[in-house]
């Protein structure tokens, strides 16, 4: 039964009957059948609280006026005066903020040496200039880049200066922690991964400071990956330097063995040594055949006893004694001192180990010069394709975007805080 309803029974109570309709029995029933629908519709239509009071006529006026107010508290306080103040902030105090962009890549300058380092094939691993990127990319989020930024230009007078508003202000006592938060915020930097090229956004609070800074940490970046870069070619670098150092004395050791050797054994060279041995054996041999021949001749003519034939006996055996040692030095056997056959077999393992070691001293000094060639290059370049933009407009704040997500978020706010009151209102009736 419906409120209409009710008022017409109401007013059916106080409704004079008719004179002809007469008597109190007639205004009886009809005063019972009104009270019986009244009834009715309080128990069966109006189970709220506050619309039986209401239509009794006895509604609790000041509790409604409490949660009244505080709906309206919540509307003001969670939707209107943070909308009012931040589009107060967003239009009249919000500092601009300029972002200057660059795009590159990183490149070798040269060739890598293989693993082979004595092998003259070179490759390029792409592998290591991926991992290069990598380096970069965490080089921009780490502490580092704070450090060497700071040795350059002073991060807290750009970013901290009077002129720029208190929210986007870097704190005067700000820390090393906060000055990296700080950062991460104001710089962006995303990798294609097909391509390998790396675009970097940094954002300052005037066009010509985000240029300048996003230039210097271009060049920042550049010096960090060569510097680990030269860390390793310097190992390298170490390494082929003992190499030569290490065949440097094997060749001198080898040499001063050599050199002991010939002062030993009174020989410089086996083949020269034989050489001449053989031409002063062949002349002996010749002045034997020659003194030969004239004994022979003189027997003839002389007895044996006489005193020519004595001097030529003489001399032959001379010259035979000489012939026979000659013989020993060359290949006969001599128990006191050694012969050419015994010291040609000690020269030549000793020629043969110097030449192998002048061989590996040859090898070494030419991977020393390559390696001296290599680190002495810079290696790997930042290769910006792009230069650092100069920003014309701000990009910060987006005054329609930031408002409209602060809409939303205030909102949402103030509904949950709107939506709370309301039922607890709903649970009291």
């Amino acid at each position: 039964m419906s409120e209409e309803t009710v008022t017409e029974e109401k007013q059916l109570l106080h409704t004079e009957p008719p004179p002809e309709a007469g008597g109190v029995l007639a205004r009886s029933q009809k005063m019972a059948a009104a009270l019986s629908s009244y009834a009715r519709a309080l128990t069966f239509e109006n189970r709220s609280r506050r619309n039986l009071y209401r239509l009794a006529g006895l509604a609790p006026k000041a509790r409604d006026r409490v949660f009244a107010w505080l709906l309206g508290s919540i509307i003001g306080l969670t939707f209107v005066l943070p909308m009012l103040a931040s589009v107060l902030y967003y239009t009249m105090i919000a500092s601009p903020g300029y972002e200057s962009e660059v795009r590159f890549i990183v490149r070798s300058s040269v060739p890598f040496l293989s693993r082979d380092r004595y092998s003259s094939d070179s490759v390029e691993p792409k592998a290591k200039l991926v991992q290069d990127t990598a380096i970069l990319l965490n080089y921009l989020d780490s502490p580092a880049i704070i450090q060497d930024l700071q040795k350059h230009v002073d991060l807290k007078e750009i970013f901290g200066r009077s002129g720029i508003d208190h929210l986007s202000r870097l704190r005067e006592d700000s820390t090393q922690d906060d000055l990296l938060k700080y950062w991460k915020k104001h710089h962006s930097a995303s990798v294609n991964p097909k391509s390998g090229i790396v675009e970097l956004e940094v954002t300052a609070f005037s066009p010509s400071e985000a240029r300048d800074i996003l230039a210097l940490v271009l060049k920042l970046c550049e010096q960090q990956v060569n510097n680990l870069n030269s860390g390793m070619w310097n190992d390298l670098l170490a390494s082929t330097q003992r190499d030569v150092d290490n065949a440097t004395k094997e060749v001198a050791d080898l040499r001063a063995k050599l050199r002991d050797t010939q002062n030993q054994t009174g020989v410089f060279d086996v083949n020269m040594s034989a050489q001449s041995i053989i031409g002063v054996l062949t002349k002996v041999e010749g002045s034997i055949a020659e003194l030969q021949s004239r004994r022979a001749a003189l027997a003839r003519s002389v007895g044996p006893d006489s005193p020519q034939l004595g001097d030529i006996d003489r001399r032959l055996a001379g010259l035979q004694e000489q012939a026979k040692s000659l013989r020993a030095q060359t290949a006969g056997a001599n128990g006191k001192t050694g012969n050419l056959a015994d010291y040609s077999g000690v020269f030549d393992q000793l020629k043969l180990d110097l030449k192998m070691a002048e061989s590996k001293l040859q090898s070494a000094i030419g991977d020393l010069e390559k390696v001296k060639l290599v680190s002495s290059l810079q290696l790997v370049y930042v290769d910006n394709f792009t230069d650092p933009t100069m920003p014309e407009k701000n990009k910060y704040p987006n005054v329609p975007l930031a408002l409209f997500l602060n809409l939303l978020i205030f909102a949402a706010i103030c509904g949950t805080g709107c939506g709370i009151v309301l039922l607890i209102r709903k649970k009291l009736d």
